[in-house]
């Protein structure tokens, strides 16, 4: 099988800025908060863009380069991997063909193409966020933590 044709940067860039991007389509409310923060609470129910204002605001941190480093938290390691990555409005979901991410799912890592990474976590297993450097962590559904405290 032969690999697929290479379209250029340019091109793909082009592609991909058409429809104005995630800052042009969406709500104010799916949008960060604008200043120096360091929390950012997105309350809302099913159908609100919880999971899409997440995956595209740990896209924006990659492709602007503004972190190395972003945990992914979720109630257990399937929703992590099964919403915030591979979901329909996940990572690889939303990402941009010009900035698609390598998925390893066996080390819980995705891995963008200009070096960032984001690791998978799970609220079941809490001493595992210790140790590692993360300038980032976008928390899915807090409320059903099994050790939210």
């Amino acid at each position: 099988m032969s690999p697929k044709p290479v379209r250029g940067l340019p091109a793909a860039l082009a592609d991909a800025l058409s429809d104005g991007g995630w800052h042009a389509k969406a709500r104010p409310s799916q949008l960060p908060p604008a200043g120096d923060w360091n929390g950012w609470l997105f309350l809302g129910g099913r159908g609100a863009g919880k999971t899409r204002a997440g995956a595209e605001w740990v896209l924006d941190l990659a492709q602007r380069g503004k972190v190395g480093q972003i945990a992914l938290v979720a109630p257990t390691s399937a929703d992590a991997r099964d919403v915030m990555v591979e979901g329909h409005s996940g990572i690889l979901a939303c990402a941009p063909q010009w900035f698609r991410p390598d998925f390893e799912p066996s080390k819980r890592r995705v891995t963008f193409p200009n070096g960032a990474m984001a690791t998978l976590f799970s609220s079941e297993e809490p001493e595992r966020l210790r140790g590692p450097q993360f300038r980032a962590a976008w928390s899915d559904e807090t409320a059903a933590w099994a050790n939210a405290d």
